[in-house]
């Protein structure tokens, strides 16, 4: 992924500040990637911390439930 998308995506990441900000995140996504791989993706490359990788992993996963 080219690093100014990948840095795209970890500014929108770092402003989720609530679950309900991550559900309309995921609703607006682009629908031929995978969310979860993104946010790994912002963490690998250190743009987001260990503690919102975890947190939006959960939410995502609660919410695609």
């Amino acid at each position: 992924m080219e690093i100014s998308k990948l840095k795209a995506i970890a500014d929108e990441l770092n402003e989720l500040a609530c679950k309900s900000c991550t559900k309309n995140w995921l609703q607006n996504h682009d629908k031929s990637s995978d969310p979860i791989e993104e946010i790994n993706l912002c963490f690998k490359s250190g743009m987001i911390s260990l503690k919102l990788k975890e947190r939006l992993i959960n939410e995502v996963l609660e919410i695609n439930k």
